[in-house]
């Protein structure tokens, strides 16, 4: 990775605390400091502040703009796989699995769901169920658009190392009782009030949210498939 050299002048203080702070962390000054300027230059308020500025800008000029020269993402526009890769390292996976998930929208609205490998059906079925019962649990992911993929969601899970997931996937299906999970079948149960089902439910949100690192899993096999998109 390349390294930028960068020389500054600390107040006396701020360098005496840091290298008491050094002496009991077994880090050193440099590392010290990098860290809190990796820190400060990654966080919310200066992505934020970067992005206000550079859309200023690109309005002001008429243009388009971008933040892949600071490691960023902001939406898909317009990358190859390839390049939606390379922002591993200097952006969050939600991120870069965001925008792959869009450009995917976007060939199937331009060329049709017959045009859709495998894969990249997976990743739309897996993403829609993490960001629906991350934002309303298995009742929301169940309730929207995003139950066309209920039928093959646990298989999807498996398939992507997601297992933990997929057993209570299951579990939220089950307590729908439905002898086949239909997509017309999972409409016609969740217009129905079921107190034993919403508390079933709720029981499999408690779970889905006690699991980590679902979000890499995803990146992983992503990544392994790469190929199979073809946006």
């Amino acid at each position: 990775m390349f390294m930028a050299q960068l020389t500054i002048e600390l107040p006396d203080t701020t360098a005496r605390r840091l290298e008491a702070l050094a002496q009991t962390s077994g880090k050193s000054v440099d590392e010290l400091v990098l860290e809190a300027l990796d820190s400060f230059a990654g966080s919310i308020s200066s992505r934020r502040a970067i992005v206000k500025a550079r859309r200023a800008a690109a309005k002001a000029a008429g243009t388009g703009y971008s933040l892949a020269d600071v490691g960023w993402l902001d939406g898909y526009s317009g990358q190859t796989v390839d390049e939606l890769l390379l922002f591993e390292g200097t952006e969050g996976v939600y991120a870069i699995l965001s925008a792959l998930e869009q450009a995917v929208k976007d060939k199937v609205n331009a060329t049709g769901t017959l045009k859709m490998t495998g894969v990249e059906r997976m990743l739309l079925s897996v993403m829609a169920l993490l960001r629906e019962a991350n934002n309303g649990g298995y009742d929301q992911f169940f309730r929207n658009s995003s139950r066309r993929f209920a039928p093959s969601i646990v298989d999807d899970l498996v398939r992507v190392g997601c297992t933990e997931i997929a057993d209570i996937t299951q579990q939220a299906l089950d307590s729908l009782n439905l002898p086949e999970p239909t997509v017309a079948a999972i409409e016609a149960a969740m217009g129905t009030e079921s107190t034993n089902r919403d508390r079933a439910l709720q029981r499999c949100n408690i779970a889905f949210y006690s699991q980590t690192e679902v979000w890499e899993r995803l990146f992983l096999y992503v990544k392994a498939h790469h190929d199979a998109i073809r946006i």
